[in-house]
């Protein structure tokens, strides 16, 4: 099969080619080439290692894609650090933040093996900080993504905000996950953070998509091409490029149908044991994500203290 010179794929081809291809010798791709195929990657867990490859290979703000043609040597000059920082910045958010984490552990890698001769990127922090439990989807807003996004766009802001689950778990959710009730039909599924078991109840607009899944399709969420998402960060991303090009408010992200679902349980009337079992949350984590969000309506926050006082004098 081939694949375009520089595409992830062609990238990740090579990764698995020994000897390194002679194309990337003395270049840091030889950097990243040789730690892919090290023990200490392969050793790490299926999901870090899905999550690396998607930072290192990210055909827009990938490591390769910034600093893989760049002679390995850069890395031995104290300006590296500056030029690290301003790509982070320029990313931005938890996703600079994970991209420059992964960039310092293949750097720390290679300079005790001796492969770098410094390494500048000691104790560099991370600058995400955001408490993102104000910004919830309107309904508006996510009927006008759903009339304005192709329809394999459209069907991640569905899931997602129908669910409440992750891009990662996203992207795995399919029919195997759908089990039928006797009042309907619910999504059972592990999370792959928090490792809890998610049991959802599968709404109205959920089980359109699921309907209007093709026979044999193994996955509810596909590219165009019909094809599973290599990364969950292409869900997010394919999400914000259609956000942008419809006017839809900017700061809106993917991970914000997860507080968009979570508020829809709590206007539902839903228990607090109810939402952590659906979120595939714990009990403690429910209850400080709903306080966050009970806190920005007096009436929420007036109905669960009803609630709350209510349970007290009937225990």
């Amino acid at each position: 099969m081939a694949f375009s010179e520089g595409s992830p794929e062609y990238l990740a081809a090579l990764s698995a080619a020994r000897p390194v291809a002679e194309k990337a010798k003395g270049l840091f791709r030889e950097v990243l080439l040789d730690f892919l195929a090290s023990q200490d990657f392969l050793r790490l867990s299926k999901r870090t290692q899905s999550d690396m490859r998607g930072s290192i290979f990210h055909p827009k703000s990938g490591i390769d894609q910034k600093f893989g043609s760049a002679p390995r040597t850069i890395f031995d000059d104290s300006r590296i650090r500056g030029a690290v920082l301003r790509w982070r910045d320029e990313i931005g958010g938890k996703v600079g933040d994970d991209r420059m984490r992964h960039l310092q552990r293949i750097v720390g890698w290679a300079h005790d093996r001796t492969a770098l001769r410094q390494n500048h990127l000691t104790k560099l922090k991370g600058m995400y900080r955001s408490n993102r439990s104000e910004i919830l989807w309107t309904e508006a807003e996510i009927e006008a993504f759903l009339l304005g996004a192709p329809p394999h766009i459209a069907r991640i802001l569905i899931a997602a905000t129908e669910t409440g689950l992750r891009p990662g778990d996203l992207a795995q959710l399919g029919p195997a996950h759908i089990h039928p009730t006797s009042g309907g039909k619910r999504i059972v599924i592990w999370t792959t953070k928090r490792k809890r078991l998610a049991s959802i109840p599968v709404t109205p607009r959920m089980d359109a998509l699921i309907e209007d899944t093709p026979d044999g399709q193994a996955h509810f969420i596909v590219n165009k091409g019909g094809q599973p998402y290599q990364h969950e960060n292409y869900l997010g991303d394919a999400i914000s490029q259609w956000r942008d090009r419809l006017g839809i408010r900017a700061e809106l992200r993917l991970y914000d149908a997860r507080g968009t679902a979570a508020t829809r349980l709590l206007w539902a009337d839903a228990s607090l044991k109810e939402i952590a079992t659906c979120m595939g949350w714990s009990i403690k984590h429910a209850a400080e994500v709903i306080g966050r969000y009970a806190a920005l309506s007096p009436e929420m926050s007036d109905g669960i203290a009803k609630k709350l006082e209510a349970a007290r004098k009937g225990s």
